[in-house]
């Protein structure tokens, strides 16, 4: 064995550049091995330029191991490692060195041992070489001499690191045109293969073919041999020796995508191989060594740089970490297609045709073809996929099923003899369909367009995004040659490349962007129809909301594969890259999220002008952070601790949490290739809290495996580590559905009566409401009171489910012009044909008013606003001598409107005042939830009382009482509720309910509002964190909620006793692209996606809460036992060792001020500096406690604004309504601030008032000078929970479970003392 560590084979890194390189063709070893059999050397002679021979795997490398295969198979020792062994004596170590051994034996003199070695061609020329051959050769293990402490046993198994059949047929891919021998030197050629296991695994290699001048002699015995030709002198041609050139595959075989970094590097190998043609295996073995042992970046900024012979290379990293990293020029099928054959292209692959390509060149097949698949992710193509067929598998062309295809255009005549085929046409840039064929007449081939597009049906993309994506289009055609108009020439070739990669870069970044507009525009209403608590998708409400034209794609789409796999992870609520865009670019009037389950009109599309006009002579996107990999050398455990020192270095001088996630990502990597298990873990566990979405799960998953039970229990004992287990479990806990159908599929009715739980889940499930009173009350409706049953039968719910759908149907089918209806509004009920004052006709009832709908006609004309009416009044009239139930309805200006409505008067008069009470509730309580409640009241309301017509339920015989206690708004108004006082009215604006929609109300824990970002497209927003961990997000423009998000359940160790708490305690906005959440763990929540990819996990209890200081520099962090962490916010590590405070385990709130901690008890406050000392110690103490002992839930630092006044302190008292008062620097309280309540909650300033929250739910205003409260608020029907200063523009307030809303305030209109206004 050659000199260096022993075991050194076996180091290799999980995220190398490539896996394998493949040698492939036919050399001096193999000998010439005709396809047809039994020629002789004459035959051969004579025809050697038009005949086709069987190309071989000369060769493979991989990190570890060098394999020839010819003559015989044999390991070259000296690969990887290339010092002297002291076993060797000088002579032999010099042999085994010579370029001879490894590249001709032909150069040896002939011999008896050339003769021998000859004859042992003769004999294995005619037998190809395996992939079971060749993964069995790569797999045997050299001979050690003592056991490696580098040893991985993670990589035993895996020392071939290519599947077989991945590698299957392998050469005739390398010559898809078959191997032919030339007179003359031809060029040099690449492409590109993408090769699938039988798992649907993709392996992508790049090819390239270049020529090798040889001599062919005929030898004694007849035959011909090759030998490689250095003289360059074609007159040495004689009859006995013909001059050629044979040509020669070098093959790289990468789990990535990097078409062109491969094709450089493949590139510059072969410029040196043919400067210097004998060293051919010494450049191989060079290259492949490099880059078998050059790590991939993961997703983000950094960037990898490697050198070979002079020459760098960049390995830019993928821009997401679900997307496979993008390394083609994606503007080449925008020069070859026009737009309408793109969207053509597009739709034929999302309805999954078979599709063929085709083209001249065969690395464009690959190119366009990736391109394609490109363009429609999230989507992926889960088929049959072959970019390049070779001459031996084209008659896959004509197997079942559907395909992705490529092959050469001088196929097209038996492309065409295929019916039923999409062919794309690269060459022309055109797109045909091959007709259906019947099997007798497979000769006759119609050319007629119109029957073609009969028989096979590409549907046209949606008129609203395609119009987008043509942009798009016609930007990319243009823009690659126009920026370069007034760019001068340039002679520097390393500068050139590197200008051409920034240029391709920046394209390929437009048009990633205008494809997943396009994707997202198609799909966006997906996500309407998509109830993720049930795993329910609405299917037939999804394509009911898609007109004529859009629904035939809608149909074949939602058929296919790859829309049930993107339907999955929607269903699954997975954050990817389109549902980033999705939710930045949502429309700002969509409402459904918190709207009522009733018709709609169907969303609009939005515009991304961002996207669609970008300018054309635009910058190139910024560079990533570049890290410059050391040269490997001689020995392979140098090479990785030079790149572990590089890497340790380079994560502790990153300024960037996402530089430094990539840092540690490859600083795993390194120390998993050196078998350091625990060093890997940690730095991968470590990485889990910066950003999971680039987290190996299953390496790590694989290391803990390989660990001793022993030594993961003392990992797990350490801080951050408690994570691992939720971590490793995350690799198979996904929740999978192998049945997709069961997500689209109808509601079927239980067949059996239901008890409360069930009524709830079916009733959600049809969505029907979802909220917990609505339900309560609608049960009970339902429940014949008489007899106190605690069920509903079968047959009344059935009945009422009937009586629901069908005014639903109704209110659809009336079809109603968009233009009639008002933005948003609903049409809820709509009465029989009556007799009105407009005519004859049907009423209307709407979430906005009523309307007038005139018979035979879809024509709707306004009665009356909710808001505008004064009575509804019940009067009978007679018509031709007939006593008919009327319904008059008031006007405030007067004018009455009236409407034989008959027998069904009284039910549509209380549909009408629900409706109507719900309207004056919303006005007078500013609750923006009070319509939509109503709206879903009334529909439910009409249900029941249709369905009590039927004399076999059983609420049949108290139908009227029954509906009279669903009617909620009406009995709120007529008790009073709504009635608000003045001084709270004046200061109310709006009331949300995060609750809405929920099972069961949570408390309101933290508040937080953000202002919007204009260059980047987002809208102020607020910040809901509620009891359960949620965290609903609502434009602070509309107050409409724009997303939410869940927090992860976590479980900690305490005193002993394993609590599971759930909930978000503060949110806190660390910097302007950042919210920070606390919790069991810090949630780092990204503004602009509302998405979290990374926790902090180092403290062991629950954070209680989190500041931010030096404009958002650092921040710090506190758990309730004590513990205060100071983060640097852009690295994402700690700043400093933790401060304890000793015998602290109720510390409930932290404030920075004056570069001092000031930490909140329930008993007291500490001021505390940044090492940690106590420098002052503020007791809490009430004059006359009411119960002991006395508690602190909250405290304000109330700062001076004058020279002769103090800073101070205010604490607000738990359970007594007392709020303390110290000066900063005092020791005793100088204020006692005493109020009629049951406790103070919470208190924030504004301007020089002081609001502070109460448990019975009010909040009193302070003023700060005098010490006196001036106003009190009626805010909630629970205790104030949280406090929020908007920038001083509102004041927002939370409460308790029993209510659960948020109630927001303008600070400016409160009045003063006197009774003036303030501010405005």
């Amino acid at each position: 064995m050659a000199g260096g560590l022993a075991g050194s084979d076996i180091m290799r890194l999980q995220n190398s550049l490539i896996d394998l390189m493949l040698v492939a063709g036919l050399d001096e070893n193999s000998g010439l091995i005709p396809e047809q059999s039994g020629m002789d050397a004459e035959m051969i002679l004579e025809n050697l330029f038009e005949m086709k021979f069987e190309p071989q795997v000369l060769s493979a490398v991989s990190s570890n191991t060098m394999m020839y295969f010819f003559p015989h198979p044999r390991q070259d020792f000296e690969y990887p490692l290339f010092q002297p062994d002291t076993k060797l004596d000088t002579k032999q170590y010099h042999f085994l060195k010579s370029p001879s051994v490894f590249n001709t034996l032909d150069s040896i003199p002939k011999s008896k041992f050339n003769k021998a070695m000859h004859q042992s061609r003769m004999t294995l020329r005619s037998t190809s070489v395996t992939p079971g051959a060749i993964s069995r050769h790569m797999s045997i293990r050299r001979p050690i001499t003592k056991k490696s402490i580098y040893c991985s046993p993670l990589l035993n198994n895996q020392q071939f690191p290519v599947p077989d059949e991945v590698i299957k047929s392998i050469q005739y891919f390398c010559f898809p045109d078959d191997l032919r021998i030339t007179k003359h030197k031809a060029d040099t050629l690449t492409h590109f293969l993408v090769l699938t296991d039988i798992h649907g695994n993709k392996t992508y290699a790049t090819c390239i073919t270049f020529y090798r001048p040889y001599l062919l002699e005929k030898e004694y015995d007849g035959s011909l041999i090759p030998h490689l030709d250095l003289s360059g002198d074609s007159s040495t041609t004689t009859s006995e020796n013909v001059r050629c050139f044979i040509p020669v595959c070098c093959v790289l075989i990468s789990k990535y995508p990097y078409f062109e970094t491969m094709k450089e590097c493949l590139s510059h190998m072969v410029h040196l191989i043919e400067t210097g043609p004998e060293d051919m295996y010494t450049h191989i073995k060079l290259f492949s060594h490099k880059l078998t042992m050059t790590p991939v970046p993961p997703a983000g900024r950094v960037a990898i740089e490697f050198g070979i012979q002079e020459v760098s290379f960049i390995i830019r990293p993928s821009q997401e970490a679900e997307k496979q990293v993008i390394d083609i020029p994606l503007y080449l099928p925008f020069l070859i297609f026009p737009p309408e054959e793109i969207l053509r292209i597009i739709s034929s692959i999302l309805v999954e045709h078979r599709i063929v390509f085709i083209a001249s060149n065969y690395a464009l097949l690959t190119v366009v073809m990736e391109s394609f698949l490109n363009f429609i992710l999230p989507f992926e193509w889960k088929y049959t996929y072959v970019p390049i067929l070779s001459s031996k598998s084209i008659e896959l062309l004509d197997a079942p099923g559907t395909f992705m295809m490529g092959c050469h255009s001088k196929y097209k005549e038996q492309v065409n003899q295929v019916g039923g085929l999409v062919v794309v046409d690269i060459d022309e840039g055109s797109l045909s369909i091959n007709p259906e064929l019947a099997e007798d007449s497979r000769s006759s081939i119609s050319v007629d367009s119109d029957s073609i597009e009969d028989l096979l049906d590409i549907p046209e993309i949606p008129e609203g995004a395609a119009q987008l994506f043509i942009k798009v289009c016609r930007k990319a055609k243009f823009q690659f040659d126009l920026v370069d108009t007034q760019r001068p020439s340039h002679f520097d070739v390393k500068a050139e490349r590197a200008y051409r990669r920034r240029k391709i870069q920046t394209l390929n970044e437009l048009i990633v962007a205008g494809c997943l507009e396009l994707m997202v525009n198609l799909f966006r209403s997906v996500v309407t129809e998509t109830r993720v608590e049930f795993k329910r998708f609405n299917k037939q409400a999804y394509l009911d909301s898609k007109s004529g034209s859009e629904k035939s794609f809608y149909e074949q789409v939602l058929k296919t594969s790859m829309f049930k796999k993107f339907l999955k992870d929607r269903i699954n609520d997975k954050t990817d890259y389109w549902v980033k865009l999705e939710v930045k670019t949502r429309p700002q009037a969509k409402i459904s999220e918190s709207g009522p389950s009733v018709p709609s009109r169907r969303p609009q599309l939005r515009k991304q002008n961002s996207i669609a006009i970008i300018p054309v002579n635009a910058h190139f996107s910024q560079t990533s952070p570049v890290l410059r990999m050391p040269d490997i050398g001689n020995r392979v455990i140098d090479y990785l601790k030079d790149s572990i020192r590089l890497l340790t270095s380079a994560v502790q001088k990153s300024q960037h949490f996402q530089e430094r996630a990539s840092y540690i990502y490859l600083l795993g990597m390194f120390n998993l290739a050196c078998n350091k298990l625990t060093l890997a873990l940690e730095n991968f566990i470590s990485l889990a809290s910066i950003d999971t979405q680039i987290l190996p799960k299953q390496v790590v998953k694989q290391i803990c495996q390989q660990l001793e039970d022993s030594e993961l229990q003392k990992l797990m004992a350490k801080p951050g580590f408690h994570a691992l287990p939720e971590i490793v479990g995350s690799t198979v806990t996904e929740t999978v559905y192998h049945n997709h159908r069961k997500f689209e599929e109808s509601i079927n009715l239980p067949q059996k009566d239901l008890y409360y739980d069930e009524f709830v889940e079916c009733v959600s499930m049809l969505e029907m409401t979802s909220d917990t009173d609505t339900i309560g009350r609608l049960f009970r409706a339902l429940t014949p009171s008489q007899i106190h049953q605690n069920f509903i039968d079968q047959e009344t719910f059935a009945s009422f489910t009937h009586c629901w759908k069908e005014n639903n149907k109704q209110c659809l089918s009336l079809n109603i012009n968009d233009d009639d209806l008002l933005e948003a509004e609903c049409v809820l009920k709509m009465s029989s044909l009556c007799k009105t004052d407009y005519g004859t006709g049907r009423v209307a009832l709407t979430d906005r008013r009523l309307c007038f709908v005139k018979d035979i006609s879809t024509e709707m004309k306004e009665i009356m606003r909710l808001s505008k009416i004064e009575e509804l009044e019940k009067k009978s009239m007679f018509s031709f001598l007939k006593q008919v139930k009327v319904l008059r309805i008031k006007n405030k200006d007067g004018s009455k409107f009236t409407a034989w409505l008959k027998e069904e008067r009284d039910d549509f008069c209380l549909l009408i005042e629900e409706m109507w009470a719900g309207k004056i509730v919303c006005e007078s309580t500013k609750d923006i939830h009070a319509i939509q409640k109503a709206a879903q009241n009334v529909l439910l309301v009409d249900a029941l009382l249709q369905s009590g017509l039927d004399e076999e339920t059983a609420h049949h015989s108290n139908r009227e009482e029954a509906a009279r206690q669903l009617c909620f708004y009406r009995k709120y108004r007529e008790e009073g509720h709504h009635n608000v006082p003045q001084e709270t009215k004046e200061v109310l604006q709006n009331r949300i309910d995060p609750n809405y929609g929920e099972r069961e109300r949570k408390t309101v824990h933290a508040l937080l509002y953000t202002p919007g970002v204009p260059e980047h497209s987002i809208s102020p927003r607020l910040w809901v964190g509620l009891g359960d961990g949620k965290i609903k997000v609502y434009n602070a423009s509309h107050w409409l909620l724009e997303s939410e998000f869940v927090q992860t359940k976590q479980s900690v160790q305490t005193c002993r006793k394993k609590l599971e708490v759930q909930g978000c305690t503060c949110l806190v906005a660390v910097d302007r692209r950042h919210v920070w959440a606390g919790s069991y763990g810090i949630f780092i929540i990204d503004i602009e996606t509302i998405r979290s990819n990374k926790t902090l996990m180092d403290h062991q209890e629950i954070v209680m809460d989190i500041v931010s200081v030096d404009n958002g520099r650092y921040a710090f962090t506190a758990s309730i036992d004590g513990i205060i962490m100071k983060w640097d916010v852009q690295k994402l590590i700690q700043a400093q060792p933790p401060i304890r405070l000793e015998n602290i385990r109720d510390l409930r709130s932290i404030k920075y001020f004056k570069e001092h901690i000031w930490c909140g008890t329930w008993h007291r406050i500490l001021r505390v500096n940044g090492s940690g000392h106590i420098l002052q110690e503020l007791e809490f103490s009430v004059e006359d406690p009411k119960s002991r002992p006395v508690e602190m839930d909250c405290f304000l630092i109330v700062k001076a604004e004058f020279a002769d006044e103090k800073d101070e302190i205010w604490a607000g008292c738990r359970r007594e309504g007392e709020i303390v008062i110290w000066e900063v620097d005092g020791k005793e309280p100088s204020h006692r601030i005493k109020l009629d309540c049951r406790g103070i909650s919470d208190m924030v300033i504004q301007d020089r008032r002081v609001w502070a929250g109460s448990k019975d739910g009010r909040i009193f205003i302070i003023n700060s000078e005098s010490k006196r409260a001036f106003r009190t608020l009626q805010a909630h029907d629970d205790a104030v929970r949280s406090l929020c200063n908007a920038e001083n523009r509102y004041i927002l307030s939370g409460s308790g479970s029993n209510d659960g809303k948020i109630a927001i305030w303008t600070p400016n209109d409160t009045r003063s003392e006197s009774g003036t206004y303030l501010g405005i």
